[in-house]
């Protein structure tokens, strides 16, 4: 592409008194000034009255305190959310897996405050949600599936289910066999596959638990049983390769999710769990204001960024961390009490370690459903 001309290389033709506008960087000040084309290139003719000068622009000397002052010296400032959404592996979970007293007892003390505390996972709910959800004394519908399914694991009540559509899960399927992976595709009763993975070991995780898995031949066939996700197990060496290509196979028409680098998931477009967060806040008249969210994994991203007030977890990656309010120790350290206690500070839970400022937050992204967990 050819570039515009410069002041000094006018196309001929374009002689005469000119007034050209000349900003300068360094300064942060605009000067207009009038210029004359010569054989020479353009020429200066001296500066303009002051009356018809831009005003020079300067830079605000005021400085906001940081969001923890504003909490405590201003607390009026910052709206005391009133749904809370809670990734659960790495967040909620110590890095053992466990869920600790102390984090039971934050739970109480929050919904005990007429918070409404929301679970959302990308595990499907017949993986420990409900026994989780019971600890918790959560006995509303949970977030599941990254974000596809929300229902009420102890009982199985569907609130809201989105489904692959069929040409899509056809597509994924071929997209599958093209690259020679073994794909586990989701059902609301469990999942199916033709086969385990070469390194089985590494997969065998919630994805196949007992009687919610069965082995079928032809995943083609279960089109009709209205598929919500494929998993496309890669492992780490080959994982953002697949992730790559499976971007630009179905970019904008459906949603590439990962929370690690052990596999790629196909859902619907559009689906993540920032957007069943939204939508479980708007069925009970929650504003997005009105919204905290803490996370840790890349399928955390959106939820993190749409949520009013958010915090990430330490283990998080820069770009989990840049989508978050504050960022907190890890799970390995309790850090999700460090995030209670900042979002809700008239509860008084206790933690070792505050949490650290990390804003500002990058602006929401337009709708990216190809793209919607890098």
């Amino acid at each position: 592409m050819c570039p515009l001309p410069s002041p000094r290389h006018r196309p001929p033709g374009t002689g005469g008194i000119r007034r050209a506008v000349d900003t300068d960087h360094r300064r942060g000040t605009c000067r207009s000034r009038r210029a004359t084309l010569t054989s020479r290139g353009w020429r200066r003719a001296g500066r303009v009255p002051a009356r018809i000068r831009a005003p020079a622009r300067r830079a605000s000397l005021k400085k906001e305190p940081p969001i923890e002052a504003r909490a405590l010296l201003a607390p009026e400032r910052l709206i005391r959310p009133r749904l809370l959404a809670c990734d659960i592996d790495g967040t909620l979970l110590d890095e053992h897996g466990v869920l600790q007293a102390a984090v039971c007892d934050a739970i109480a003390s929050i919904t005990g405050s007429g918070v409404h505390v929301l679970l959302a996972t990308g595990r499907s709910p017949w993986s420990g949600i409900a026994e989780l959800a019971t600890r918790l004394g959560l006995t509303g519908p949970q977030v599941t599936m990254q974000g596809a399914l929300v229902s009420v694991p102890a009982t199985g009540e569907v609130h809201r289910l989105r489904a692959i559509p069929p040409a899509i899960y056809r597509d994924a399927i071929r997209f599958a066999d093209e690259l020679g992976l073994d794909p586990v595709v989701g059902l609301l009763d469990g999942h199916r596959a033709e086969r385990l993975p070469e390194d089985g070991e590494l997969f065998v995780t919630s994805m196949f638990d007992g009687e919610r898995f069965r082995y079928v031949e032809g995943l083609e066939r279960l089109v009709e049983e209205r598929p919500i996700r494929v998993f496309l197990p890669t492992g780490p060496d080959c994982h953002g390769t697949v992730r790559r290509l499976a971007v630009a196979r179905f970019a904008g028409r459906a949603s590439i999710i990962w929370s690690d680098a052990t596999g790629v998931e196909i859902l619907a477009s559009g689906t993540h769990k920032g957007e069943a967060v939204a939508w479980r806040a708007a069925s009970r008249g929650i504003a997005p204001e009105e919204v905290a969210a803490v996370g840790d994994a890349p399928n955390d991203m959106e939820m993190l960024r749409w949520a009013g007030r958010s915090a990430a977890m330490g283990s998080a990656s820069p770009e989990v961390r840049a989508c978050a309010d504050v960022v907190v120790p890890a799970s390995r350290d309790l850090g999700v009490l460090a995030a209670f206690g900042w979002l809700f500070p008239d509860l008084g839970v206790e933690s070792t370690a505050p949490a650290s400022r990390r804003v500002p937050r990058r602006p929401i992204p337009g709708p990216r459903p190809e793209h919607l967990s890098d």
